[in-house]
């Protein structure tokens, strides 16, 4: 079970969130948006530096900074 930043996931490719390796403003930003440890995420495209991700249905764009301190855990893919 590789566990990786979100940013390392490929478009198209789908994680666990584990943990959020930030401080309090950018955890509850996080938090906001759904991206909370034990949820799906799923990686939906890349906008140049920025990064569209999908939780619980729902498409977000969030920046490669803040997608590199989520830590999903990426299972068995590829």
């Amino acid at each position: 079970m590789p566990v990786v930043p979100l940013s390392a996931l490929r478009e198209g490719q789908e994680g666990t969130v584990v943990t959020i390796d930030g401080g309090r403003g950018c955890t509850a930003r996080l938090m906001s948006m759904g991206i909370v440890p034990g949820k799906k995420i799923k990686i939906a495209g890349r906008r140049g530096g920025a990064v569209l991700v999908s939780v619980n249905g729902t498409k977000f764009v969030i920046g490669r900074g803040l997608a590199m301190k989520v830590i999903v855990d990426a299972g068995e893919q590829g």
